[in-house]
């Protein structure tokens, strides 16, 4: 979700209400928001009238010639009958005169989205073999091995740019493979890697053109006849910092498949935090905890972290979290109660809201779907 508004302080106030329920990203300024709708996925925009660089009803016009189903939402301080039908004949899905209600704003958000799925599942019979084409030209990551918060981590990270999915246990990686085809694999095998070989055979057998980022402190990986044998295209030692580890992952990717989103670009400050919060998932964190923790502001961190991952940091930590609870949901017979409190949830009950919140089924239904 894009907010679109000169206002610091109202764009602030809508994250605080919004970003528990979605990612949300915003813009100051008219052509700000153009760009950021031509480079990133964006489901929903919120778009002030009033700005001083462009109307927002230019902007609006804008934006139904780059994304005609893209749902937008007038907000402004003053209404009229004139501006109302102009924002309607350009296509805006809502109208919302401010100051309003957080519950009226809701429900505009739920309209507007209903509204654009219903229009989209209308054509799924008619676009299934042109979208069929699409998802074979998509790129998939596979990620297999390591331990749950930095598969988690990683996996949340790269979800706006690519498929991603995860695994901790090599069999259960092989299964995955013949099933996602994935289009690049990053396989972390720690000290040992006896039990590599095994699946980077199958996986050359199967996908010899899918490259390989292997993450092993064993020596007989690092040679370089494997390298070519097994389509290894890279071998790191860890630790990884995750924005070195994403920015090889980019240059891994093969030519010829698309991208759902923009390749995360990671500075120092928001990779840092990435790795303590992979590694702290369980923790009682803040993000002033977290900004000191790595030495920065935590207006700047959150303002960083906004623009590189496109959501909070406590929107991710949240996602992560949530990631980690499927893995021990599909793998383990860990019962829900130790899940929560393992990964930081008051109970299970508010793990279970979280959970199908974000994923759209409760535990219990994933874990039978997994299985």
């Amino acid at each position: 979700m894009l907010i679109v508004d000169d206002d610091d302080g109202l764009r602030d106030a809508l994250h605080l209400t919004l970003d528990e329920e979605y990612a949300v990203v915003d813009a100051a300024h008219g052509r700000t928001a153009l760009s950021m709708v031509r480079s990133e996925r964006i489901d929903l925009v919120l778009l002030d009238i009033l700005m001083p660089d462009v109307d927002g009803l230019e902007i609006l016009q804008e934006l139904k010639a780059l994304e005609p189903d893209l749902p937008v939402i007038m907000l402004t301080g003053v209404k009229t009958v004139r501006t109302t039908v102009a924002a309607m004949k350009l296509g805006a899905s809502d109208y919302l005169t401010k100051p309003f209600q957080e519950e009226e704003l809701r429900a505009a958000i739920r309209r507007a989205l209903e509204q654009r799925t219903s229009r989209l599942s209308a054509s799924v019979d008619r676009d299934r073999p042109g979208r069929e084409a699409q998802r074979l030209r998509t790129h998939r990551l596979l990620l297999v091995g390591g331990n749950p918060g930095w598969r988690a981590a990683l996996a949340v990270t790269l979800a706006r740019a690519t498929s991603v999915e995860t695994t901790g246990a090599l069999v259960d990686g092989l299964n995955r493979m013949l099933r996602f085809r994935p289009t690049c694999v990053v396989l972390n095998v720690g000290r040992s890697a006896g039990e590599a070989g095994l699946f980077l055979g199958a996986l050359n057998a199967q996908l010899p053109a899918c490259p390989v980022l292997v993450l092993s402190d064993d020596p007989y990986l690092g040679t370089a006849p494997v390298w070519e044998t097994l389509n290894i295209r890279c071998v790191l030692r860890a630790p990884v910092r995750s924005g070195d580890l994403v920015s090889r992952i980019g240059e891994l990717l093969p030519p010829g498949g698309s991208l759902s989103g923009p390749w995360p670009q990671l500075g120092e400050s928001v990779s840092r935090t990435i790795d303590y919060l992979g590694s702290h998932f369980e923790a009682d964190l803040t993000v002033d905890g977290i900004a000191e923790i790595i030495d920065i502001s935590s207006s700047h961190l959150a303002h960083l972290f906004r623009s590189e991952i496109g959501m909070s940091v406590r929107d991710y930590l949240t996602r992560v979290r949530v990631t980690i609870a499927q893995d021990l949901l599909a793998h383990t017979d860990e019962k829900l109660e130790s899940i929560a409190a393992r990964l930081g949830f008051a109970d299970t009950s508010h793990l279970a809201h979280v959970f199908q919140r974000i994923t759209g089924n409760p535990p219990s239904a994933y874990r039978r779907s997994a299985s």
